[in-house]
């Protein structure tokens, strides 16, 4: 007589009807067959569970059996079981992940929600790129100098005194209450607006999700909008396109305020500004995504003042819906000096300003209010700015933002942030292609606060930040 002793591997699981493709299938209340196998054939029972729900047993022949199940939902589904071999020892558990639902027609806000969060989750909540690091500034191996970039010549533009009130005020952009209509731009004094008209779409209301998404349901054929709040001034919109019959183009009209312009495009970036307002905004479309999580290619061209989007998949390329495309708005206050670099260089300069947005939130974070004007906050936020410039972009879109960004400054102010900018980027070219380099950058600025490497003002007179 031979005992069995030992363990059978969890089963194998499967269904034609509801393949584990990581697309989407049948309906809720639509019975499958989900097949339950042993891999070695030897196993005489098994039981099964969906949901957690409570166990089901059944028997197998020749280490195999079917079972009709009917998901409830719509929504993700997991089918969890386990196989007994004749010596009464059980395997470990198997699951078996599926989707359940129609994706195509007119949808509920939570259902659109729950598409777009089971595919694109990373996309609509991105994590901190700056996750702590312990790493310390190491002041010797940062050599001082000066970084400014062959045939550079400086520009000045007319003064315009900063305030406390002026040095971290942000523009705003608004979110319409409709899908047909206008996402609005005004800039951080109130005295410029852009006005960006959605594609055209059916009148849904916004509906806002558990998850802090902005919904509008249903805007075109199988297709939504849905929106993320990433700043203040800053809104990502996506275009959730649930089936092929969805429109792969999508027009973007500006509604040109007198003397206002755009720019041609770079990298699937454009520039709206004027000539005399402080504000720019810039329109992105960088990349789409289907659900499998492949990329596909995005276009955006311009014809007047509408800008068009569309999908532009590779030759031979196979998409699998749903699909999220991800264009985004920004509006950033910039000099006259600035906005002359950038209606040639939209994309660097939309990233430069991403880049300042992320060196404001962490200065807020660590450092008190009455600090982020001629303050240690303020000396950290341009250093770590620039750091993450030189990181993220190049040294050339660091210096030429940066210092430009100075061109109304005058005295001590304009002295103050420039010396903290090269600092800066001299800590940012040390850890550029080095490991975890954004956030040893932070820890390393904060590090040049704390041993007085950074410059403030004092009684009007510019000091090294521990004096």
């Amino acid at each position: 007589m031979t005992i069995d002793t030992s363990v059978p591997a969890a089963p194998v699981l499967s269904s034609a009807t509801y393949p584990d493709d990581g697309l989407w299938h049948g309906d809720a209340g639509q019975a499958g067959t989900f097949k339950i196998t042993d891999p070695a054939g030897k196993a005489v029972s098994a039981e099964y569970a969906l949901n957690g729900g409570a166990p089901t047993s059944v028997s197998l022949s020749s280490g195999t059996t079917s079972v009709i199940l009917a998901p409830p939902t719509r929504g993700t589904h997991t089918l969890r079981a386990r196989v007994k071999n004749t010596a009464g020892t059980w395997s470990e558990w198997g699951e078996y992940s599926f989707h359940t639902g129609v994706i195509t027609g007119n949808l509920s806000g939570s259902f659109i929600s729950d598409i777009a969060e089971t595919h694109f989750a990373s996309t609509l909540h991105p994590v901190d790129p700056l996750e702590e690091t312990d790493e310390a500034f190491v002041d010797a191996d940062i050599p001082e100098e000066d970084d400014t970039p062959p045939g550079y010549v400086e520009e000045t533009d007319p003064e315009k005194a900063e305030t406390e009130e002026t040095a971290t005020a942000l523009p705003v952009t608004e979110l319409p209450e409709t899908a047909a209509s206008s996402l609005v731009g005004t800039s951080a004094d109130g005295t410029a607006q852009t006005l960006l008209n959605l594609p055209p779409a059916a009148a849904s209301p916004a509906e806002l999700s558990s998850t802090g998404l902005v919904i509008y349901p249903n805007t075109q054929t199988d297709a939504d909008t849905v929106a993320v709040r990433s700043a203040t001034n800053r809104v990502e919109l996506f275009h959730l396109l649930r089936s092929s019959n969805a429109p792969r183009s999508h027009t973007y009209t500006v509604d040109l305020q007198p003397g206002q312009e755009i720019t041609a495009v770079s990298e699937n970036t454009l520039m709206v500004a004027d000539p005399q307002g402080s504000l720019a905004t810039f329109v992105s479309a960088p990349l789409a995504l289907d659900a499998k999580g492949n990329t596909v290619p995005v276009s955006m061209t311009v014809t007047g003042a509408d800008i068009v989007i569309s999908l532009a998949p590779a030759p031979g390329q196979t998409v699998h819906y749903p699909v999220l495309l991800d264009p985004s708005a920004s509006g950033y206050t910039v000099t006259p000096s600035e906005k002359r670099y950038c209606y040639w260089n939209p994309y660097d300069c939309s990233k430069a300003r991403d880049q300042a947005n992320v060196a404001l939130h962490y200065a807020n974070k660590y450092y008190a209010q009455k600090t982020l004007y001629q303050g240690t906050g303020d000396a950290f936020r341009h250093c770590l700015w620039n750091a993450l410039m030189e990181i993220y972009i190049d040294h050339e879109t660091a210096y030429e933002v940066a210092t430009r960004h100075e061109s109304e400054s005058r005295g001590v102010d304009k002295t103050m942030d420039l010396n903290n900018n090269k600092k800066g980027r001299e800590i940012g070219r040390y850890y550029k292609g080095k490991y975890k380099a954004g956030a040893s950058a932070r820890s390393s600025c904060r590090s040049a606060v704390s041993s007085g490497k950074l410059w403030i003002i004092k009684s009007g007179k510019l000091v090294r930040n521990n004096a």
